[in-house]
């Protein structure tokens, strides 16, 4: 591999509802059972678990960024040479939580951190009944000169935050950790992966929690062809799925598909 690819995992683990100490040591023995990649995404509130139960049990389950996640997740990140982007309820202040997201680095380091944007009020899981949207800053990080971006699952939905990433930051990767449960929602979830990563050339992994209740965790290209290039996928099971962000090809799709410079910027403020 050259210094102009990486090489990101998307892990897709069970959960244990409401358990920190279960789902760290899941995420751990999946991260080291399968070494050898740059970065390693976990699904949305990978130190929770995501769900009803999970929110209910807010004041217990909650941390700070440098909190018990961190700290586990620091040293295995220096022990494996490699990054790795979690996710956990944030405690904030007054009694508010944010859905957040960490990278930290090779030593060790936090390098980005994100609160989630965009809270969903609709499916299985009314996250605005106990979480308040994210004020933090654009998170975008760089691995091996590559720049990489934070967004988390319902923000997938919202072109904004992907193409100001795209634009501003620079990204050429998006790392996108999900708790996508199979309500009326579930089927969209990979068109809007499929837009995002088309309309700004970039890669994009997006995870979530296995089971039959959820799944599918997936890589998508900057372009599809329906042929050699294609959203790749698991099923429900537990496994890890492998991408390779190729800046090469990148620049290929950038140069033949000019979607970001064709843009009309004069009729629109974006």
């Amino acid at each position: 591999m050259t210094k102009e690819q990486i090489f990101v995992a998307g892990i897709q683990i069970s959960q244990v509802m409401g358990n920190r100490k279960a789902n760290i040591s899941t995420a751990i023995k999946a991260i080291t059972k399968m070494p050898g990649h740059d970065i390693y995404v976990l699904p949305e509130l990978s130190s929770s678990g995501y769900g009803i139960k999970v929110f209910q049990e807010l004041e217990d389950l909650a941390e700070d960024v440098h909190g018990p996640s961190f700290r586990a997740f620091s040293d295995l990140a220096k022990n494996q040479n490699c990054f790795i982007c979690y996710s956990f309820p944030r405690r904030v202040k007054d009694g508010r939580f944010n859905i957040s997201t960490s990278v930290v680095d090779k030593n060790g380091d936090l390098v980005a951190n994100y609160d989630k944007w965009h809270v969903c009020s609709t499916g299985v899981c009314r996250e605005k009944d106990y979480f308040f949207s994210g004020k933090s800053p654009f998170a975008a990080f760089n691995v091996k000169g590559i720049k990489v971006g934070l967004a988390i699952c319902y923000d997938i939905r919202f072109p904004e935050l992907v193409r100001k990433l795209t634009l501003e930051q620079g990204i050429s990767l998006l790392l996108h950790p999900g708790g996508w449960p199979r309500d009326e929602g579930f089927h969209t979830w990979h068109t809007f992966v499929k837009v995002r990563a088309i309309e700004n050339s970039i890669y994009i992994m997006s995870t979530n929690w296995a089971g039959p209740d959820n799944g599918c965790t997936a890589f998508c290209p900057p372009f599809l062809d329906g042929k050699n290039w294609k959203l790749e996928k698991l099923g429900s099971a537990p496994g890890l799925l492998s991408g390779i962000v190729d800046i090469n090809y990148l620049n290929k799709v950038r140069q033949r598909y000019p979607y970001l410079t064709d843009r009309n910027v004069d009729m629109y403020n974006l």
